[in-house]
């Protein structure tokens, strides 16, 4: 919360402790349809980023149901 508090739009943290195979495959999914990383053309919404991640989870009904978003989730321009 304290990044929210120093002004930052959004943060995406998970509810309860994940494996960290499933959170670094959710972590690279999320970061490419962001358009992060990965040269992705057509990046998409953060919400949208990780609403799409859940399935790169093994356990997407377990580990990929934690990550959520705290904050207004933005558009990143590149």
């Amino acid at each position: 919360m304290n990044y929210l508090h120093a002004g930052s739009p959004a943060l995406v943290a998970t509810l309860w402790d994940v494996t960290d195979k499933d959170i670094d495959r959710f972590a690279k999914s999320t970061l490419e349809m962001w358009g992060l990383v990965g040269g992705r053309e057509q990046a998409v919404a953060l919400d949208d980023a990780v609403c799409q991640s859940r399935q790169a989870c093994v356990l997407r009904y377990l580990n990929g149901a934690a990550p959520v978003i705290y904050g207004i989730p933005a558009v990143f321009l590149a």
